[in-house]
């Protein structure tokens, strides 16, 4: 009897747990404020998960101009970088591209993604095309090969995003996920501990704390009883 109600007891506190325990939220949108140190350069670009891939959204705001552009043909290319950036807006803090299958910098063939890096935006879209005042109308596409959490093609949380000038890295921006808590940030994401500069963090590591509270409370219970059996 001793053993099977010290059983029970184990079950019911694993039951408490996992009852308490909240559920991770689905990630489903991102954006990146992309700039330059001094504000020459500047755009926006927002990531909406939707079926079948990743909805991008590209808006630029100012500095991008024909005049600007090295190549004035090939305009600005640009792409998701594997860390966030440095202080200051340091854009080589960010890394190389996102490139979980190693595929390398071979040039992309849009109609063959398995030659693209995954974070090589332009590549697969094409580049920003110069224009005489800095912006252009909103650029969109879905890309298939982008994911917030995805292992297999290297998860987006984390990341950057680089505006690039003939190859130079002029401008960039953290990508932001509503949603992610950054590890070891306190339960915060983005600009001085809110997910875009503004708004407080979302809720979900405090939520995931008490439960974590609520299953070692009813397990030290079990625990108490069990050895008062004994």
């Amino acid at each position: 009897m001793l053993f099977k109600s010290a059983a029970a007891l184990l079950t019911f506190a694993g039951l408490v747990a996992a009852q308490g325990a909240a559920p991770a939220a689905e990630l489903k949108h991102g954006f990146a404020n992309v700039s330059s140190l001094n504000g020459d350069y500047l755009a926006y670009f927002t990531f909406d998960k939707v079926e079948g891939g990743m909805n991008i959204t590209l808006t630029g705001l100012k500095g991008l101009t024909i005049n600007a552009a090295v190549n004035k043909t090939a305009g600005y290319e640009y792409h998701v970088h594997v860390t966030p950036m440095g202080p200051k807006y340091g854009c080589m803090a960010t890394g190389g591209h996102l490139d979980p299958f190693n595929v390398g910098p071979a040039p992309c063939n849009p109609k063959n993604l398995t030659s693209c890096q995954t974070g090589d935006l332009s590549g697969k879209h094409g580049n920003i095309v110069p224009t005489e005042d800095g912006t252009f109308p909103a650029i969109q596409y879905i890309d298939t090969q982008l994911s917030f959490t995805e292992p297999a093609n290297g998860p987006m949380v984390g990341r950057s995003v680089v505006i690039h000038n003939n190859g130079t890295r002029i401008a960039c921006g953290d990508l932001i996920v509503e949603g992610y808590t950054v590890p070891g940030t306190n339960g915060t994401n983005g600009t001085n501990g809110t997910t875009d500069g503004t708004k407080p963090a979302a809720e979900g590591t405090g939520k995931s704390s008490a439960a974590k509270l609520v299953g070692s409370a009813a397990l030290t219970g079990v625990v108490a009883l069990f050895m008062m059996a004994l």
